[in-house]
């Protein structure tokens, strides 16, 4: 019963959440190393372009096709962005409230940085690496458009990973 009340005080805390009792039970029982796993290159690029590339920018539309493959919010929104795990080896997914960012994130593995670079040859041809410091790359995929990654180093196996596409 005190883990009831006590992940009911924790969830209720969370601004803007309209997280089912369901899912917030879920995210409970969800390892923080799970919420952000090593994922496979395969794994972060699949979801990516599911996600991120595929369907529509709309919000409400990507939270419930997150929710329709198994994913849960992380909380509500804050700042404009609003996170969903899952608990099982996929990437955590970030999405905006304008539909302008969307973003999986994953603890860095060996396979991803070439997975991302086959990948985007095939989603983006025409695209154009414009920035490339080793802890981020910026390609222009579009007039207003990009997609970049970024690298946390935050210690020795929890170093990540996130790929996002940026709608200006």
């Amino acid at each position: 019963m005190f883990a009831v009340v006590a992940l009911a005080g924790l969830t209720a805390c969370a601004t803007d959440n309209d997280a089912n009792f369901a899912e917030r039970q879920e995210l409970a029982n969800t390892s923080p190393l799970l919420a952000v796993p090593k994922a496979t290159g395969r794994s972060l690029t699949g979801n990516f372009e599911r996600f991120c590339i595929k369907g529509s920018a709309d919000a409400n539309d990507r939270a419930a096709r997150l929710r329709a493959a198994g994913f849960v919010p992380d909380g509500g929104w804050r700042d404009g962005l609003r996170q969903f795990v899952a608990n099982d080896l996929r990437p955590a997914v970030r999405i905006s409230r304008d539909g302008r960012l969307c973003a999986v994130r994953a603890r860095a593995q060996t396979g991803q940085n070439a997975e991302i670079h086959k990948s985007m040859a095939a989603w983006f041809p025409q695209a154009r690496l414009l920035k490339d410091s080793g802890t981020e790359q910026i390609w222009q995929v579009g007039p207003n458009e990009g997609i970049a990654t970024a690298r946390n180093s935050l210690g020795h196996h929890f170093n990540e990973i996130m790929l996002a596409r940026i709608q200006l």
